[in-house]
């Protein structure tokens, strides 16, 4: 998404830098790559700024939570089976690049996705987390979007966004960006990067890599959560 929305203001002409006016993970500070904590980093750029965050709505500034004005939010969801097994394995992989970030419950797969189910994970609840966020669905200044809609029909996706971000692009740049910005694309470019971060962020990025994972008793403890939290909000997700 940040990928997105960086190509789509560039080629509307509303940013000639995108870099300069990025901050990816607003939240974190990691002293051995950022110069400045994020949040500092993201006030030194230039307007109109793109920041990324993972955080939960209620951990998120006032001007995201609550925003007014020119603001606009793009919230981006994902099932939570697909979720969990994501940020089991890329976690796995930053103890390898990094060394140990501290959770136990890591030494096992079972072992996660039990914590993850109690949402003893970073970031809190995942239930919490998007259910915070879809409170907004109806303020005109979010956009709400699946990880699952982005990968079926990506160019559908596209041209929401750039509408949403209220430019006008020709189905020329539409298709441009479109291939750019591919799971596979953006893996191949990020697999060779400097950044070690960046480079372990894209694994398989298949909708229903689950089920690789899963034990029939996990599934059904999932569903059962994710039954008893979302029915009746209309929040949905598709699974494969």
């Amino acid at each position: 998404m940040m990928e997105t929305v960086r190509k789509v203001m560039t080629a509307a002409g509303k940013i000639t830098t995108p870099d300069e006016h990025s901050t990816q993970c607003f939240e974190l500070y990691t002293p051995w790559i950022d110069k400045k904590p994020r949040h500092v980093l993201a006030m030194d750029s230039l307007s109109p700024r793109i920041i990324h965050s993972h955080l939960p709505r209620q951990l998120a500034p006032k001007m995201v939570a609550n925003p007014q004005g020119e603001v606009k939010v793009i919230v981006v969801m994902r099932n939570p089976k697909d979720v969990v097994v994501s940020f089991y394995h890329f976690l796995k992989t930053t103890e390898k690049e990094f060394g140990s970030i501290g959770l136990k419950s890591l030494e096992s797969w079972d072992a996660y996705a039990a914590d993850f189910l109690e949402g003893k994970c970073l970031y809190g609840d995942f239930y919490d987390h998007a259910l915070g966020w879809w409170r907004m669905k109806n303020d005109r200044h979010f956009l709400f979007l699946t990880y699952e809609d982005m990968k079926k029909d990506l160019r559908s996706m596209v041209g929401d966004v750039a509408a949403f971000l209220e430019t006008s692009l020709d189905q020329a740049t539409v298709d441009s960006i479109v291939e750019s910005c591919t799971f596979n694309t953006l893996k191949a470019a990020w697999g060779s990067s400097d950044n070690a971060m960046k480079k372990h962020i894209c694994r398989k990025g298949v909708i229903g890599d689950w089920k690789t994972m899963f034990t029939p008793e996990q599934n059904e403890a999932y569903d059962a959560k994710h039954k008893l939290r979302l029915e009746g909000t209309g929040l949905e997700f598709d699974f494969e």
